[in-house]
């Protein structure tokens, strides 16, 4: 009777070993697929980091996480070299303030256009970055770029 509770016990203990190691491999392969699909659009220094916390996440969040749509940084870059005097680059991004602005001087008479064809990578990146760590309920994400 004994040697069926330590057998019945061992024998769940393994099969939920199993079942989390099924799991961590199931979610290695979600955020491994994102990276590499996302990886010329995300900051290079930020990316193991957040792999590293993205494998800490629920299946929940990295379905969440796999639903977004990044900027990709070729497209904002045609976007701000043709319509940066509009602003509508920097709206994209979430900087209503500073796309109003430049809508209604014309990309501060060009100067801030031109600022914005060689940051527009960075920013795109960074954008990307903050929506990711947005959807994993990080408080901090703004303060760590």
């Amino acid at each position: 009777m004994s040697n069926n509770q330590y057998g019945g016990n061992a024998y769940e203990s393994e099969e939920e070993r199993l079942e989390k190691e099924r799991l961590r491999r199931q979610k290695t392969a979600l955020v491994d697929r994102f990276l590499v699909l996302n990886q010329n659009d995300l900051p290079d220094d930020k990316i193991p980091m957040l792999r590293e916390n993205m494998l800490h996440c629920s299946l929940r969040k990295l379905s969440e996480i796999q639903s977004l749509t990044c900027r990709r940084v070729d497209n904002m870059q045609f976007i701000s070299f043709m319509l940066g005097w509009s602003g509508i680059d920097r709206m994209l991004l979430g900087e209503l303030g500073i796309g109003l602005l430049k809508l209604f001087t014309g990309g501060c008479c060009g100067v801030l256009m031109v600022y914005d064809w060689l940051a527009m990578p960075h920013k795109t990146r960074y954008y990307n970055y903050i929506e990711v760590m947005s959807v994993m309920d990080y408080d901090d994400y703004k303060y760590n770029g």
